[in-house]
């Protein structure tokens, strides 16, 4: 009989794995509003990261260029199949994103000269 009652003592009841169950659910609860406080902190942080870097780039091409860079560029005319370009075209090389920009004015050049070449 005393084994028996050894046995019973030794696993936990169904109530004690409610409380259990329920008390950490209670503290993912909480901890999750924490958890959201935190990414939306460090998203408003990258967001403003992001616009003091953009900021720098203009300065830098204002200083290389002694104007603000266009609002957009069209490189072909008025036409129906014209390319509008950008000012983020003519910024890359001043936020490290030069292979980007090279690749970008190097892909106009080969389009220019194939519509030329025809």
């Amino acid at each position: 009989m005393n084994r028996e009652a050894k046995r019973k003592l030794t696993g936990f009841t169904l109530v004690e794995l409610l409380v259990v169950i329920a008390i950490i659910g209670v503290l993912v609860g909480l901890l999750l509003p924490a958890v959201q406080a935190a990414r939306e902190a460090a998203r408003r942080m990258q967001c403003s990261n992001n616009m003091k870097q953009l900021g720098l780039a203009i300065q830098n091409y204002h200083s290389a260029y002694s104007q603000f860079p266009a609002g957009a560029v069209d490189f072909h005319g008025f036409s129906r199949n014209s390319r509008t370009v950008s000012a983020a075209i003519f910024l890359m090389p001043f936020m490290e994103m030069t292979a980007l920009h090279d690749a970008f004015v190097e892909d106009d050049e080969k389009r220019r000269h194939r519509i030329r070449s025809l």
